[in-house]
């Protein structure tokens, strides 16, 4: 993703996870989750490669507040699938969710992906709302 920046979120952040510092917090984040930090880091579909995933930190100024993990052309061509989406309930509100899932889909529009695709896992009214119907929205 590109860098994210919204004047009504000024500290929030959003990049690559690779360090183990970050794969610590992840650890931590996921801790009231019934997400394990194996789950995410190593999930790759078939036939994709490490290539295809990018596996991103939300942050508040240093502290990971949540994470997205994405696989780009999967299931197919064009396609982005996001595998998890998480955010901490203390950021839950004040539509932070919604521009961020809105920045997801720009980035994903800018390289190339015309449908996502969600995990199956992430049935939510969240998701209905941001026009995803069977797990799939056009964009």
């Amino acid at each position: 993703m590109k860098d994210f920046t919204h004047p009504k979120f000024p500290t929030i952040h959003i990049k690559l996870l690779t360090t183990t510092d970050d794969l610590e917090q992840l650890e931590t984040l996921l801790t009231p989750f019934s997400v394990s930090r194996d789950t995410i880091t190593s999930f790759i579909p078939e036939p994709r490669s490490k290539d295809n995933k990018y596996l991103y930190g939300i942050f508040d100024n240093d502290t990971l507040i949540g994470a997205i993990d994405l696989i780009e052309d999967y299931p197919a061509a064009q396609s982005s699938y996001i595998h998890q989406f998480i955010l901490s309930e203390d950021y839950q509100t004040n539509n932070l969710p919604e521009t961020l899932y809105l920045s997801l889909e720009k980035t994903a529009q800018e390289t190339g992906t015309t449908l996502m695709h969600l995990n199956t896992q992430l049935n939510s009214d969240f998701w209905n709302n941001q026009g995803f119907e069977a797990h799939k929205k056009e964009i």
